[in-house]
């Protein structure tokens, strides 16, 4: 049996020793405009207890131990003002705020993105599911001088669905299809000329309801993605069955 603290952990990273944390502004966006699977009584999924503290507040804390210059925009949607109350309680001293996405309902992932995007004026941003549980760890070898996206080798247990097709640590394009990498929903845009070309593809009418996952193969055909691979596997927190098993 998987040990549960996999998940939940979050040690310290030595910022001395890694060389490609930006001293640059770093904005981190994390996507949670919907509730979970059988999960709507709980709240937005960002609230949810684990061990003590909101998922939210494990994602803070992984950030804050990597960056030291940052700023979170948390896109909201489902009971958005639970969100906002509490990041007025609990975060005052820290850069983040709240956006909302008040068509969740009838709108997608990338239409959050978009919203994000459009409240930030920084040219190196950060995407997350805002249900993924990340760790220092997660992000320790990752160069961010680079556009990368974040995969791992497996997916048992942790709801992780889009495949991912890659050529020398590149990526090719996700698939729904392959079933021996998996992507974390995790992706990272450096420089101007990038995140204008991804605003403008997410911008498109046509992509208010689709996937980020479809916006990305189409800006990888232009701009490619480079692979990184997870050195510990990540979880999604996105249905009650996942949930229960966790926080047991």
């Amino acid at each position: 049996m998987r040990n549960k603290k996999t998940f939940i952990t979050s040690p310290k990273l030595d910022k001395q020793e890694h060389s490609k944390i930006p001293k640059e502004l770093v904005t981190i966006v994390l996507l949670g405009e919907n509730h979970g699977h059988r999960m709507k009584s709980y709240g937005p999924i960002s609230l949810i207890k684990l061990g003590g503290k909101t998922l939210l507040e494990k994602q803070i804390d992984t950030i804050s131990s990597i960056f030291d210059n940052f700023e979170i925009i948390i896109c909201s949607g489902f009971e958005t003002e639970k969100t906002v109350e509490f990041v007025k309680s609990k975060f005052k001293n820290l850069n983040v705020r709240v956006v909302e996405n008040q068509l969740h309902y009838n709108s997608n992932c990338c239409e959050s993105a978009r919203l994000c995007i459009n409240n930030t004026m920084n040219d190196r941003i950060l995407f997350c599911n805002g249900g993924v549980l990340i760790n220092p760890s997660h992000l320790s070898s990752v160069d961010f001088d680079k556009n990368w996206t974040l995969i791992q080798s497996e997916s048992h247990d942790s709801n992780f669905e889009i495949g991912v097709i890659e050529n020398n640590n590149v990526l090719e394009n996700f698939s729904i299809g392959v079933k021996n990498k998996y992507w974390s929903e995790i992706f990272y845009l450096n420089g101007q000329k990038e995140i204008s070309y991804f605003l403008s593809i997410i911008s498109d009418p046509d992509y208010k309801n689709r996937f980020l996952f479809e916006a990305l193969n189409e800006f990888n055909k232009k701009i490619k993605l480079q692979i990184v691979k997870s050195n510990k596997s990540l979880l999604k927190i996105d249905n009650i069955k996942t949930l229960k098993r966790i926080v047991q």
